[in-house]
């Protein structure tokens, strides 16, 4: 893997520990549907999809019209808005690993499939500046949801990605936490990476293609460096 030059990041489970504000938004919105909470332990499992599919496995059977569903996502975007930052944290060796892979000159992207509004809301939190204002960029892009492009595994805007920095696929590592990160991997003919420390662990990410799986995010370098 020595000749990738470029680094697509998912979000949660990767970057970020969000789990817990993510159930929390959740939940508060299957109370107001009078439905029963789930554990958190349970979200683990549930989270990756995008909110559209997230609704879908939350709710129940009498309950999957497209109108539920938008109904649902909107209330969970409602709580989201005020918990997205409550609890959420980012992993231990982030921030030192993007800091030696721009050094290296590596281009660096995330891509998730969180409603854009809330991946740049949460980006811009937790990497302040990330778009190089004031200092050297983080991110070349960062993009999540969008109404018009299907979510992850889906590889359009991991493609669109690659275009963009002027880099092959093969050229690029998809880092992430869940099946759906190393399938899109695949579809888009990168490189996939497991994060073991994220939310489903090593034996989803090996069983769905992934090429290595890590269990710290700072031993990525020994692959890359």
């Amino acid at each position: 893997m020595h000749n990738l030059k470029g680094l697509i990041f998912d979000l949660d489970g990767t970057l970020l520990n969000t789990l817990e504000d993510i159930a929390d938004s959740e939940n508060s919105a299957l109370a107001e549907l009078s439905l029963p909470p789930l554990q958190l332990d349970e979200f683990r499992w549930i989270v990756g999809g995008g909110a559209d599919n997230i609704a879908r496995k939350l709710l129940p059977d009498n309950m999957q019209s497209e109108h539920d569903i938008s109904d649902f996502v909107e209330r969970f975007r409602f709580f989201y808005h005020q918990n997205w930052h409550n609890k959420t944290k980012l992993y231990d060796g982030v921030s030192g690993l993007i800091k030696i892979l721009l050094q290296k000159d590596f281009k660096l992207s995330v891509l998730s499939n969180k409603p854009e509004e809330f991946a740049l809301k949460i980006v811009d939190y937790y990497f302040p500046d990330w778009q190089g204002k004031t200092k050297p960029a983080l991110f070349s892009h960062v993009m999540g949801q969008r109404r018009e492009c299907p979510v992850k595994p889906d590889p359009t805007l991991a493609l669109k990605i690659a275009s963009d920095c002027k880099l092959k696929p093969e050229q690029i590592g998809f880092i992430g936490d869940s099946d759906i990160d190393m399938i899109t991997a695949q579809n888009a003919g990168m490189i996939p990476i497991g994060a073991a420390w994220g939310f489903r662990g090593k034996q989803e990410l090996l069983a769905s293609g992934a090429r290595i799986v890590i269990d710290h995010p700072q031993d990525l370098l020994s692959y890359l460096i």
